[in-house]
């Protein structure tokens, strides 16, 4: 039984930190309910990978005082 209440009250922290996503940054259902971590995680760098600011600057020769 402690194992059961642990895990609807991590799962209800998990729903409630999703829910302040964009209603189209959310995983779908089927992942929520019968995904594992891994497969959220992997949703969720998919979907936020597209917004997110790439942390390597490129230089071309042009842009290099000399």
């Amino acid at each position: 039984m402690p194992y059961t209440i642990s895990y609807v009250i991590r799962k209800r922290q998990q729903i409630d930190t999703l829910a302040e996503l964009p209603k189209e940054q959310r995983p779908p259902d089927s992942i929520l309910w019968d995904g594992t971590s891994e497969d959220i995680d992997e949703w969720l760098e998919n979907v936020m990978g597209k917004n997110r600011v790439s942390d390597t600057i490129t230089f071309t020769e042009d842009d290099i005082e000399r």
